[in-house]
Protein backbone atom coordinates (compact mmCIF):
# COMPACT_ATOMS: atom_id res chain seq x y z
CA UNK A 1 0.00 0.00 0.00
CA UNK A 2 1.53 3.37 -1.01
CA UNK A 3 2.13 6.02 1.65
CA UNK A 4 0.20 9.18 0.75
CA UNK A 5 1.66 12.39 2.09
CA UNK A 6 -0.44 15.33 3.22
CA UNK A 7 0.40 17.39 0.14
CA UNK A 8 -1.28 14.79 -2.08
CA UNK A 9 -4.74 15.32 -0.61
CA UNK A 10 -5.34 18.61 -2.40
CA UNK A 11 -6.20 16.51 -5.48
CA UNK A 12 -9.11 14.61 -3.90
CA UNK A 13 -12.76 15.70 -4.02
CA UNK A 14 -13.99 18.27 -1.48
CA UNK A 15 -16.14 16.96 1.34
CA UNK A 16 -19.78 18.02 1.15
CA UNK A 17 -21.21 18.10 4.64
CA UNK A 18 -23.85 15.52 5.52
CA UNK A 19 -25.79 17.81 7.86
CA UNK A 20 -27.88 19.21 5.00
CA UNK A 21 -29.19 17.61 1.84
CA UNK A 22 -31.25 19.26 -0.91
CA UNK A 23 -32.82 16.87 -3.38
CA UNK A 24 -34.86 18.96 -5.86
CA UNK A 25 -38.22 17.50 -6.91
CA UNK A 26 -37.75 14.39 -4.74
CA UNK A 27 -39.74 13.32 -1.70
CA UNK A 28 -37.33 12.99 1.25
CA UNK A 29 -38.08 11.88 4.80
CA UNK A 30 -35.73 12.19 7.78
CA UNK A 31 -35.89 9.34 10.29
CA UNK A 32 -34.25 9.49 13.73
CA UNK A 33 -33.48 6.18 15.43
CA UNK A 34 -32.46 6.81 19.05
CA UNK A 35 -30.30 4.82 21.48
CA UNK A 36 -28.92 2.21 19.10
CA UNK A 37 -26.02 -0.10 19.85
CA UNK A 38 -23.02 1.01 17.78
CA UNK A 39 -22.42 -2.26 15.94
CA UNK A 40 -22.10 -3.15 12.26
CA UNK A 41 -24.65 -5.97 12.46
CA UNK A 42 -27.26 -3.61 13.90
CA UNK A 43 -26.72 -1.12 11.08
CA UNK A 44 -27.01 -3.86 8.47
CA UNK A 45 -30.30 -5.09 9.91
CA UNK A 46 -31.71 -1.56 10.11
CA UNK A 47 -30.79 -0.97 6.46
CA UNK A 48 -32.50 -4.22 5.48
CA UNK A 49 -35.71 -3.33 7.32
CA UNK A 50 -35.84 0.16 5.78
CA UNK A 51 -35.16 -0.99 2.23
CA UNK A 52 -37.79 -3.73 2.55
CA UNK A 53 -40.44 -1.03 2.98
CA UNK A 54 -39.66 0.61 -0.40
CA UNK A 55 -37.45 3.33 1.09
CA UNK A 56 -34.25 4.33 -0.67
CA UNK A 57 -31.47 5.25 1.77
CA UNK A 58 -29.82 8.47 0.57
CA UNK A 59 -27.65 8.91 3.66
CA UNK A 60 -27.15 7.55 7.17
CA UNK A 61 -25.46 9.76 9.77
CA UNK A 62 -24.47 8.52 13.24
CA UNK A 63 -24.34 10.92 16.18
CA UNK A 64 -20.91 9.50 17.07
CA UNK A 65 -18.35 7.16 15.55
CA UNK A 66 -17.09 5.70 18.82
CA UNK A 67 -19.76 5.95 21.53
CA UNK A 68 -21.26 2.55 22.41
CA UNK A 69 -24.86 3.83 22.25
CA UNK A 70 -25.72 6.35 19.53
CA UNK A 71 -28.54 7.91 17.54
CA UNK A 72 -28.86 7.36 13.78
CA UNK A 73 -30.30 9.86 11.31
CA UNK A 74 -31.50 8.49 7.96
CA UNK A 75 -32.25 10.51 4.83
CA UNK A 76 -34.81 8.41 2.93
CA UNK A 77 -36.40 8.87 -0.48
CA UNK A 78 -39.94 7.57 -0.07
CA UNK A 79 -43.51 8.63 0.57
CA UNK A 80 -44.97 9.17 4.03
CA UNK A 81 -46.64 5.74 4.17
CA UNK A 82 -43.40 3.91 3.38
CA UNK A 83 -41.57 5.92 6.06
CA UNK A 84 -44.25 4.98 8.62
CA UNK A 85 -43.97 1.30 7.68
CA UNK A 86 -40.20 1.46 8.10
CA UNK A 87 -40.63 3.01 11.54
CA UNK A 88 -43.06 0.28 12.62
CA UNK A 89 -40.69 -2.43 11.38
CA UNK A 90 -37.81 -0.95 13.40
CA UNK A 91 -39.99 -0.64 16.50
CA UNK A 92 -41.11 -4.28 16.27
CA UNK A 93 -37.51 -5.44 16.09
CA UNK A 94 -36.71 -3.63 19.35
CA UNK A 95 -33.52 -1.95 18.14
CA UNK A 96 -33.98 1.40 19.81
CA UNK A 97 -35.73 3.48 22.46
CA UNK A 98 -37.72 5.42 19.87
CA UNK A 99 -38.03 5.97 16.12
CA UNK A 100 -39.54 9.17 14.74
CA UNK A 101 -39.95 11.18 11.54
CA UNK A 102 -38.22 14.55 11.82
CA UNK A 103 -40.34 17.37 10.45
CA UNK A 104 -38.86 19.29 7.53
CA UNK A 105 -39.95 22.68 6.15
CA UNK A 106 -39.76 21.32 2.57
CA UNK A 107 -40.34 17.89 1.04
CA UNK A 108 -37.02 17.96 -0.81
CA UNK A 109 -34.88 19.32 2.06
CA UNK A 110 -33.24 17.05 4.63
CA UNK A 111 -31.64 18.46 7.80
CA UNK A 112 -30.05 16.49 10.62
CA UNK A 113 -31.60 17.12 14.04
CA UNK A 114 -28.26 16.70 15.88
CA UNK A 115 -27.27 19.71 17.99
CA UNK A 116 -24.77 20.95 18.89
CA UNK A 117 -21.71 19.83 16.90
CA UNK A 118 -18.97 18.49 19.18
CA UNK A 119 -15.35 18.51 17.98
CA UNK A 120 -12.62 17.24 20.33
CA UNK A 121 -15.11 17.47 23.22
CA UNK A 122 -15.95 21.12 22.49
CA UNK A 123 -18.90 22.72 20.74
CA UNK A 124 -18.29 23.78 17.12
CA UNK A 125 -20.30 25.64 14.48
CA UNK A 126 -20.18 25.60 10.69
CA UNK A 127 -19.56 29.09 9.35
CA UNK A 128 -19.97 29.39 5.58
CA UNK A 129 -17.82 31.70 3.48
CA UNK A 130 -20.32 34.59 3.18
CA UNK A 131 -20.36 34.91 6.97
CA UNK A 132 -16.63 34.76 7.73
CA UNK A 133 -15.79 36.83 4.65
CA UNK A 134 -18.18 39.48 5.96
CA UNK A 135 -16.48 39.39 9.35
CA UNK A 136 -12.94 39.78 8.00
CA UNK A 137 -13.97 42.56 5.62
CA UNK A 138 -16.16 44.19 8.25
CA UNK A 139 -13.32 44.52 10.75
CA UNK A 140 -11.27 46.37 8.14
CA UNK A 141 -14.14 48.56 7.04
CA UNK A 142 -15.17 49.58 10.56
CA UNK A 143 -11.78 49.73 12.29
CA UNK A 144 -9.30 50.39 9.48
CA UNK A 145 -6.42 48.12 8.50
CA UNK A 146 -4.14 49.09 11.39
CA UNK A 147 -6.70 48.55 14.15
CA UNK A 148 -8.05 45.40 12.48
CA UNK A 149 -4.51 43.98 12.39
CA UNK A 150 -4.02 44.56 16.12
CA UNK A 151 -7.48 43.30 17.07
CA UNK A 152 -7.42 40.16 14.92
CA UNK A 153 -3.86 39.29 15.96
CA UNK A 154 -4.69 39.58 19.66
CA UNK A 155 -7.90 37.63 19.22
CA UNK A 156 -6.01 34.96 17.28
CA UNK A 157 -3.41 34.71 20.07
CA UNK A 158 -6.14 33.89 22.58
CA UNK A 159 -7.68 31.36 20.19
CA UNK A 160 -4.27 29.74 19.63
CA UNK A 161 -3.76 29.31 23.37
CA UNK A 162 -7.19 27.74 23.72
CA UNK A 163 -6.43 25.47 20.74
CA UNK A 164 -3.37 24.21 22.58
CA UNK A 165 -5.40 23.46 25.70
CA UNK A 166 -7.97 21.57 23.63
CA UNK A 167 -5.32 19.47 21.85
CA UNK A 168 -2.72 19.12 24.63
CA UNK A 169 -3.43 15.41 25.15
CA UNK A 170 -2.72 14.75 21.47
CA UNK A 171 0.51 16.76 21.17
CA UNK A 172 1.96 16.12 24.62
CA UNK A 173 5.76 15.84 24.49
CA UNK A 174 6.14 17.05 20.90
CA UNK A 175 8.56 19.76 19.83
CA UNK A 176 7.21 23.07 18.55
CA UNK A 177 7.35 22.20 14.84
CA UNK A 178 5.57 18.85 15.17
CA UNK A 179 2.95 20.24 17.56
CA UNK A 180 2.18 23.03 15.07
CA UNK A 181 1.98 20.50 12.25
CA UNK A 182 -0.65 18.51 14.14
CA UNK A 183 -2.65 21.69 14.82
CA UNK A 184 -2.62 22.69 11.15
CA UNK A 185 -3.56 19.20 9.97
CA UNK A 186 -6.50 19.23 12.36
CA UNK A 187 -7.38 22.62 10.88
CA UNK A 188 -7.18 21.06 7.42
CA UNK A 189 -9.71 18.40 8.47
CA UNK A 190 -12.09 21.18 9.56
CA UNK A 191 -11.71 23.22 6.37
CA UNK A 192 -9.57 26.12 7.59
CA UNK A 193 -6.56 25.54 5.37
CA UNK A 194 -4.53 22.94 3.50
CA UNK A 195 -1.07 22.33 4.92
CA UNK A 196 1.22 22.28 1.90
CA UNK A 197 4.51 22.12 3.81
CA UNK A 198 6.14 22.67 7.18
CA UNK A 199 9.91 22.65 7.59
CA UNK A 200 12.58 23.89 9.96
CA UNK A 201 15.43 25.97 8.55
CA UNK A 202 18.01 27.95 10.54
CA UNK A 203 15.92 27.84 13.73
CA UNK A 204 12.83 29.08 11.86
CA UNK A 205 9.63 27.13 11.24
CA UNK A 206 8.39 27.81 7.70
CA UNK A 207 4.74 27.00 7.05
CA UNK A 208 2.95 27.18 3.68
CA UNK A 209 -0.84 26.97 3.59
CA UNK A 210 -2.97 26.52 0.49
CA UNK A 211 -6.46 28.10 0.54
CA UNK A 212 -6.10 29.45 4.06
CA UNK A 213 -9.63 30.62 4.87
CA UNK A 214 -8.57 34.09 6.00
CA UNK A 215 -6.47 35.01 2.96
CA UNK A 216 -8.93 33.34 0.56
CA UNK A 217 -11.76 35.53 1.91
CA UNK A 218 -9.91 38.60 0.54
CA UNK A 219 -8.19 37.08 -2.48
CA UNK A 220 -6.30 39.60 -4.66
CA UNK A 221 -7.76 42.58 -2.77
CA UNK A 222 -4.61 43.89 -1.03
CA UNK A 223 -0.94 44.53 -1.74
CA UNK A 224 0.26 43.19 1.64
CA UNK A 225 -0.35 40.04 3.74
CA UNK A 226 -3.67 40.01 5.59
CA UNK A 227 -3.84 36.80 7.64
CA UNK A 228 -3.66 38.60 10.99
CA UNK A 229 -5.95 36.15 12.78
CA UNK A 230 -3.95 33.14 11.56
CA UNK A 231 -0.70 34.82 12.62
CA UNK A 232 -2.11 35.28 16.12
CA UNK A 233 -3.27 31.66 16.32
CA UNK A 234 0.21 30.40 15.42
CA UNK A 235 1.93 32.67 17.93
CA UNK A 236 -0.54 31.93 20.74
CA UNK A 237 -0.45 28.19 20.14
CA UNK A 238 3.34 28.01 20.17
CA UNK A 239 3.57 30.21 23.25
CA UNK A 240 1.19 27.90 25.12
CA UNK A 241 3.02 24.81 23.86
CA UNK A 242 6.56 25.96 24.70
CA UNK A 243 6.26 28.68 27.34
CA UNK A 244 8.21 31.00 25.00
CA UNK A 245 7.13 33.96 22.86
CA UNK A 246 7.08 33.58 19.05
CA UNK A 247 6.80 35.88 16.04
CA UNK A 248 5.07 34.72 12.83
CA UNK A 249 5.79 36.85 9.75
CA UNK A 250 3.55 36.28 6.74
CA UNK A 251 5.58 36.68 3.53
CA UNK A 252 3.07 35.30 0.99
CA UNK A 253 -0.70 35.71 1.09
CA UNK A 254 -3.69 34.90 -1.09
CA UNK A 255 -5.01 38.37 -0.31
CA UNK A 256 -2.06 39.90 -2.21
CA UNK A 257 -2.28 37.56 -5.20
CA UNK A 258 0.04 34.78 -4.03
CA UNK A 259 -0.84 31.13 -4.59
CA UNK A 260 -0.39 30.30 -0.91
CA UNK A 261 -0.03 31.87 2.52
CA UNK A 262 3.49 31.38 3.93
CA UNK A 263 4.66 32.18 7.45
CA UNK A 264 8.23 32.35 8.76
CA UNK A 265 8.12 31.73 12.50
CA UNK A 266 10.90 32.55 14.96
CA UNK A 267 11.13 32.21 18.72
CA UNK A 268 11.78 35.56 20.34
CA UNK A 269 15.19 35.98 21.96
Amino acid sequence: MPLIYSSSFKHVKPYKTSCLGHFPSRSVKVILVEDVKNAHEIFSELDRLIIAEDCKILNMIPSSLNNPIIDLCYFLECDADAAKRAIEAIKKFGFSKSVTIVDSPLDDLALTPFFPFIVADRRAVIMREPMYKGLFRGFRKRLGIGAAKVFLSLMGTDVGKEAYEASSDIIKGMDAANALKILLMIGQSFGFCFLESLKVENDAIIVSLIENWEGAAMRNEYDSPQCFFTKGIIEGFLEAATGKRWDAEEVECLAMGSSRCTFIIHRRV
